[in-house]
């Protein structure tokens, strides 16, 4: 027994030292610090100038609590997903498409959560990730797979975020667009939108990380579950009449697969979680967030998808249950919500790729005109795409089933099970518990073997049921989405049709998407179907 406690005590004394001489990180032991305090106590304290180590886990001093990074999940990611999974269910079905959308909520809270737990092991085991990190998805990648896995992360990242950008900047110029038309019967191409939108985004881009505009999140969070019940209040409305007129088209396999890469777009958030996980004042309370955040999207999304079907059938198209909402106020109230949650999220979602350029070129971690030239040369760069794309949808099927279905679905167990094995790894090796490692990550890196081995066979069984899940999704949507992109007819460019005299406010028809096998059947008084309704078939 004496001789176990001259061993911890000897033990202790090392690990002092190496923090001392700045082996361990940027600690400061302040000569008057009493160490033997800690000996005396359950609670173990440690300070730096970002935070302090309270019973061997980070907290950081200037952050924000889980409550508040629950909104931000749920702001982020919800919007979208709100607007399209009903239209979705077109081709799925309404049961079916229900089993998978709870299915994606598990499976995507679960990866959520084990994200979160990765980045805890990081900050327990290396304690640079205790300070600023503006990557801390490849960081993720370089400590469970090597210097390769984070270039490619912040690839796969800068992609998926640039893309999604794209999309939100594109959906929020046709509402506005739309709403300037139904209001005040301004004909303005979303293509200038797209300009003014742009324009009025810029300073607020300038705002440094996710804490320093969680009121964003907020917004977004209000704005979306406004508009939730406002598109009950006009699908009700619509009901007696749309509902014996429904037609439910026969489900089909391709059509079934792409249904994947739209609700991967809905759940799929987790880019930008581990920012959010590092602002946190209690990184390991970040499960409490994802848990959150995930029942309430879950609680939001699949009544309104199984209601709106059930209704309007398959006449749902467009990607959006907005324009098959007949009564006139709802409809524009919900596209005016929407668009303030589209501009919104674009802001939060944007503010990782901004971040790993950012830190790409050196720029300092505060405003200056090294910020003010990246972010604005990206969001020059998202505008000229939707410029060059104004046809976006069919690559938010590709995107979703490619690199979201990667990010949400896939990576996060694969990390979590190497960063298991590797911190278990080390622990046998040093023959300590706890302790912040000293050595080359590179020797505790684990083989396959060694995954195998060092972790729980339920957590092993678990993370490959969903990482075949994610797989089967991914690959099978992203076939669908590539030949849906084939056969799409591609729009001239904003620009071009500038040039060529072209551009002109596309109104020819109605802007309702009128119920019934053949788009004709209205619920409200209107003398003229044919101008009311948006594609009638008569």
């Amino acid at each position: 027994m004496l001789n176990d406690d001259i061993v911890s005590v000897a033990r202790r004394s090392v690990v002092i030292n190496e923090r001392a001489m700045g082996r361990s990180g940027n600690y400061k032991i302040s000569p008057t610090q009493p160490i033997a305090q800690e000996w005396n106590t359950t609670e173990k304290v440690e300070k730096n100038d970002y935070g302090s180590v309270v019973n061997d886990h980070f907290q950081n001093k200037h952050g924000i609590n889980w409550f508040i990074v629950a909104i931000l999940i749920v702001g982020e990611t919800a919007g979208g997903g709100l607007v399209a999974l009903p239209s979705s269910m077109v081709k799925t079905g309404a049961w079916a498409g229900a089993a998978l959308i709870i299915i994606s909520a598990i499976a995507s809270c679960y990866t959520a959560v084990q994200l979160g737990q990765n980045w805890i092991m990081m900050q327990d085991r290396w304690s640079e990730y205790r300070h600023s990190c503006r990557e801390p998805y490849p960081e993720m990648a370089y400590r469970a797979l090597g210097l390769w896995a984070r270039v490619a992360m912040s690839i796969l990242l800068g992609v998926q975020q640039f893309c999604l950008s794209v999309v939100f900047l594109l959906l929020a110029s046709n509402n506005i667009a739309t709403l300037l038309f139904t209001l005040f019967w301004i004909k303005l191409n979303f293509c200038f939108v797209a300009l003014i939108v742009t324009a009025i985004l810029l300073p607020l881009l300038m705002l440094g990380t996710p804490k320093d505009f969680w009121q964003m999140g907020l917004v977004a969070l209000i704005s979306t579950s406004t508009a939730i019940v406002l598109i009950f209040i006009g699908t009700a409305h619509d009901q007696d009449e749309c509902m014996k007129e429904a037609y439910y088209p026969p489900v089909v396999f391709e059509k079934f697969s792409l249904t994947y890469g739209t609700i991967m777009f809905a759940y799929g958030g987790h880019a930008c979680f581990p920012t959010f996980q590092h602002d946190m004042k209690k990184p390991q309370d970040f499960y409490k967030s994802a848990i959150v955040g995930f029942v309430v999207m879950l609680i939001m999304y699949l009544p309104i998808s199984i209601y709106g079907y059930l209704v309007y059938g398959g006449s749902l198209s467009g990607g959006s249950i907005i324009p098959s909402i007949q009564l006139n106020w709802v409809q524009i109230a919900v596209n005016i919500l929407v668009t303030v949650h589209v501009i919104v999220t674009l802001i939060i979602l944007i503010s990782p790729l901004n971040l790993s350029l950012e830190e790409l070129f050196k720029v300092p971690n505060k405003f200056g005109i090294g910020r003010i030239i990246i972010r604005t040369l990206i969001i020059i760069c998202v505008l000229f795409t939707a410029l060059s794309i104004p046809k976006f949808g069919p690559i938010v099927d590709l995107v979703g089933g490619s690199t979201v279905s990667l990010i949400s679905m896939i990576l996060p167990g694969v990390f979590f099970m190497s960063l298991v094995a590797g911190k278990r790894k080390s622990d046998l090796k040093s023959g300590t518990k706890g302790d912040i490692s000293t050595s080359d990550d590179q020797n505790d890196r684990p083989t396959l073997s060694e995954i195998f081995s060092l972790n729980n066979p339920w957590v092993l069984l678990i993370n490959f049921l969903v990482i075949a899940f994610g797989v089967c999704g991914g690959i099978a949507s992203t076939i669908s989405a590539v030949n849906e992109l084939i056969s799409t007819s591609w729009e001239v460019p904003c620009y071009v049709q500038i040039i060529m005299g072209t551009l002109n406010f596309n109104a020819d028809g109605g802007l309702v998407n009128c119920c019934g096998r053949f788009k004709n059947v209205t619920t409200v008084d209107v003398s003229n179907p044919v101008s009311f309704c948006a594609a009638p078939g008569f």
